[in-house]
């Protein structure tokens, strides 16, 4: 039955944290693959075929991961269910946790397979209620939410990983129990009222008055030229940081890094990434939106090149800048999209963080080939220049409002 009083602020808040957790943990899983990426391969490519099968691996997980999130944007737009939290964290878990007992290739497959569909499940509709449920104002909400995924991205794993490394890589099977408990009380936490206003607009805008909802095509055909420059560059973004995120711990690895220091450097890698999240939340309100994407696209190039070509402190130092420049524009995207397809604000989501990281990661496949025969060094030098070659396309984002500025 609908609820007849809108949720209270102190409901509100308490959701939306129980939801930034959810992400954190979830996404704790979900970087899972580029630490034992590694370590698989060891067990099952060849020395000729390693970087092929890596990135082989990292397209089927972008797949069902990322592409997915089309699809459940789709349903979450229709259905409003917790449910989609609760088996996205669940599935993630059990599929990531049971990677390295996998017998072969295929099982692998299957078991990315499942920890993708958790993933796309989660993301769309938390991300969209992250930001209404939040009482600091869609914007910060948003990049808080997404800072709670990138913290667990980044250090998760090292928690999840500290007993594998320890005692072996066969109890990784048990760190699947963190993810099953919190999924049992997703349903107990969440409610999502009926009453909640999802729609997203831009600051100073009066979102009052209900408004039925339009078609999808009738709301994206006149601004489909912006939302295929935001897309594509996300999506090439999204080459460039998931590429770095696997193949830099391969890369690593044949330097013969210790695997805890390997797992130490992309755990401050995806670090970086949340921190840049979080600062845009900040900065989006106070810098022009234009300018934030152009020192994006054009100041972590140089600062990921010189962190391959340097070591040391300042290889870190670097690393962690160039991540923080390039991390910095992903909010941007997010609720740029959301105000062109208002009233499909879940589907505008999984379309910058699903489908874009999908093509960013089947491109990766790509990228694991070209490792192969030309070497990675080589790679992940060209890897870096990618955001370079989006930042033309800015200025076909020229007409769009500066989040920057309230609506008049």
């Amino acid at each position: 039955m609908k609820n007849q009083q809108p949720p209270s602020k102190e409901s509100s808040r308490k959701q939306f944290y129980f939801l930034t957790l959810a992400h954190t943990v979830l996404d704790s899983y979900a970087t899972l693959l580029s630490h034992l990426q590694p370590l698989l391969l060891t067990k099952l490519a060849t020395a000729a075929t390693r970087n092929s099968l890596a990135g082989r691996f990292i397209s089927i997980y972008s797949i069902f991961s990322s592409f997915g999130q089309i699809l459940f944007g789709w349903l979450s737009d229709r259905v409003r269910t917790v449910h989609f939290v609760t088996f996205g964290v669940g599935l993630t878990a059990v599929g990531l946790s049971l990677l390295w007992v996998a017998p072969s290739t295929k099982i692998v497959y299957v078991l990315l397979a499942i920890g993708g569909i958790g993933i796309a499940a989660f993301h769309p509709q938390a991300t969209t209620y992250a930001g209404a449920l939040a009482s600091a104002g869609r914007g910060m909400g948003t990049s808080i939410f997404l800072t709670g995924g990138n913290i667990g991205r980044a250090l998760g794993p090292l928690v999840l990983m500290f007993i594998p490394y320890r005692f072996g890589l066969d109890f990784l099977v048990w760190e699947m129990i963190p993810g099953v408990i919190l999924a049992l009380f997703v349903p107990k936490v969440l409610k999502f009222d009926e009453e909640l206003d999802v729609r997203a607009s831009t600051p100073g805008t009066p979102i009052d008055e209900p408004r039925p909802q339009e078609p999808f095509w009738t709301v994206a055909r006149p601004r489909l030229m912006p939302l295929i420059v935001l897309f594509t560059i996300a999506a090439f973004r999204t080459v460039t940081a998931v590429g770095l995120e696997n193949f830099l711990s391969v890369h690593l690895d044949n330097l013969n890094y210790t695997n805890q220091v390997r797992s130490l450097v992309i755990a401050l890698f995806i670090f970086a990434g949340s921190m840049g999240i979080m600062s845009s939340g900040w900065l989006i309100t106070r810098v022009n939106t234009y300018v934030l994407l152009l020192v994006s696209l054009l100041g972590a190039p140089p600062l990921l090149y010189a962190s391959l070509h340097t070591g040391g402190f300042s290889s870190l130092v670097l690393l962690f800048l160039g991540n923080v420049a390039l991390s910095s524009s992903i909010t941007v995207n997010i609720i740029l999209a959301q105000m062109m397809l208002r009233g499909h604000e879940n589907i505008a989501s999984s379309f910058m963080m699903g489908a874009a990281w999908g093509v960013g990661g089947v491109l990766n496949q790509i990228v694991g080939i070209m490792g192969d025969r030309f070497g990675l060094p080589i790679i992940l030098d060209g890897l870096v220049m990618i955001p370079l070659l989006m930042a033309p396309l800015l200025i076909l984002l020229r007409d769009q409002p500066d989040l920057s500025k309230p609506s008049l």
